[in-house]
């Protein structure tokens, strides 16, 4: 049976209702919350009874059909499907779980003569200032021995020290784990020039300050859970809305699941860069790694 055959099939055995008090339809989401209860009691009794709740499979099927009932009664009451509803769920748990071999998703300037290396290094160097501590990014070019000092000098812009100032290592994570930064492609001058469409819907201004915000948000979401220190995930809410931040981008193919592991694992690198005051880091969008070297 699929679970719209079920639709149908339940559709009639839905109850009219003497109360004029509500529309009968309010009655399915009572019940919704009524037969959740009645799961949780279920869990309730095997864990106070053990095997000697010997029904309990059966019991829990029985609850979790009815939860299901009132699920197509209230979707049936507003036209909607179940399977319509199964799908838009497993689009939804797969673009946040699914776990996904990074290599084998393409990069986004793959098809552009402007790429980024496959692997290069930057070198975040510290040094005082009048007030504040200030950062230097420094690209060390491995083919021509060159230095190429990326972007002004950095302080945190906060009365307050708060690190801010090696966010840079955020864009390379962005680089390392999502092929993307229209941040450091102007910063290296590697915007898209070949491609017209590309270069001014892409690597411009709008998409520049999508993801300052983008960093922005997400290290004020980090101070408030210790930095992200002990973390491996990542607040829903806050995936979504970087996702919003991004839309109409071409990053905006990327998953929660992408978004997730390249923030875990670029505050990773970021905490190395400010225990040690600076250093280089080693960014590969060709194996998707960020690392960090030491001074």
């Amino acid at each position: 049976m699929t679970l719209n055959e079920y639709q149908d099939k339940s559709k009639v055995t839905v109850q009219k209702y003497n109360s004029k008090d509500q529309k009968n339809f309010f009655l399915g989401y009572l019940g919704l919350a009524g037969e959740a209860g009645s799961v949780l009691t279920t869990l309730k009794k095997l864990i106070r009874d053990g095997d000697g709740f010997g029904t309990f499979e059966d019991k829990l099927t029985e609850e979790l059909g009815d939860v299901l009932w009132y699920v197509s009664a209230i979707a049936s009451h507003y036209n909607i499907q179940l399977e319509d509803i199964a799908q838009t769920n497993i689009r939804k748990t797969q673009d946040r779980f699914e776990v996904l071999d990074l290599l084998a998703i393409p990069r986004f300037d793959e098809k552009y003569e402007e790429q980024f290396p496959d692997t290069f290094i930057i070198n975040f160097v510290e040094e005082p200032g009048d007030y504040f501590s200030k950062v230097k990014m420094i690209w060390e070019k491995t083919d021509s021995k060159e230095l190429l000092y990326l972007g002004d000098e950095l302080t945190d812009n906060s009365k307050v020290p708060n690190d801010y100032r090696y966010h840079d290592v955020f864009h390379l994570g962005y680089i390392a784990f999502l092929g993307w930064s229209p941040v450091l492609r102007h910063l290296m001058k590697l915007k898209r020039k070949s491609d017209p469409i590309a270069l001014e819907t892409e690597d411009r201004g709008r998409p520049q300050v999508a993801e300052e915000a983008v960093t922005l948000i997400i290290y004020n979401y980090a101070k408030g859970n210790k930095m992200l220190k002990v973390s491996d995930r990542i607040d829903t809410e806050l995936l979504n809305m970087v996702k919003q931040l991004v839309v109409d981008l071409e990053v905006s193919a990327v998953s929660s699941f992408q978004w997730e592991k390249t923030i875990i694992e670029s505050y990773k690198v970021f905490h190395q860069v400010i225990d040690n005051r600076g250093g280089r880091v080693l960014v590969s969008p060709g194996t998707r790694q960020l690392k960090y070297l030491g001074k």
